[in-house]
């Protein structure tokens, strides 16, 4: 399957974070509609986050919660907040086909079909560092590669990581977070992915 849905790439995704190239990996969307499934919609949404007359949607909070994590901003975060720390990302959504329903998860045939188009992103990307939003998606990235080093909390958990070799000679580490919809703790999260990303 081709990339459907293109990635929001950050005005400063090449300077990255703490030298590093983010990529912040959402599962799918979801569409209510099949006009609303076309290539641009990720970058709208991101967009959108950061656009002062844009409405609020529920859905905003979970952006808004990652972006606290991976930001160290645990206050309100202001539209130049959101607007720098977008364009220090870039953002992909991994499966490829519009998801019908609200809280609906993918099929495994869904998450299969979306590994060539994953596979695309990364070599355009080039990304030092995934950050994969929940365990569902982490458990359904593509089999090659090689596991990583852990990464601990600082309340002693582990986390395991996985590695993707990239054709330019480099690679791309994976990490897998809770998603940031539900019970999500910011200031948690945000000391594991600088752990990881300062690994």
């Amino acid at each position: 399957m081709r990339v459907n849905f293109k990635p929001w790439i950050g005005d400063n995704y090449l300077q990255g974070i703490n030298g590093k190239k983010v990529l912040v990996l959402g599962e799918s969307h979801y569409c209510a509609s099949p006009d609303d499934a076309v290539e641009s919609i990720t970058i709208g949404i991101i967009s959108d986050l950061f656009d002062p007359s844009s409405e609020f949607e529920a859905y905003k909070n979970t952006y808004t919660k990652f972006a606290k994590a991976l930001s160290g901003c645990f206050g309100k975060m202001t539209v130049s907040d959101k607007r720098t720390l977008w364009h220090s990302v870039a953002f992909y959504n991994y499966v490829q086909e519009p998801i019908t329903g609200p809280r609906t998860s993918p099929t495994e045939a869904q998450f299969k079909c979306s590994e060539q188009a994953f596979k695309e992103v990364l070599e355009m990307l080039n990304p030092d560092v995934i950050i994969a939003w929940g365990h569902r998606l982490y458990n359904h990235l593509p089999g090659y590669g090689s596991q990583g080093k852990d990464i601990t909390g600082s309340d002693g958990t582990s986390f395991e990581t996985w590695v993707y070799p990239l054709k330019n000679g480099s690679t791309a580490r994976v990490l897998g977070i809770d998603h940031p919809s539900v019970g999500f703790t910011p200031e948690y999260w945000n000391d594991v992915i600088n752990r990881f990303i300062n690994n």
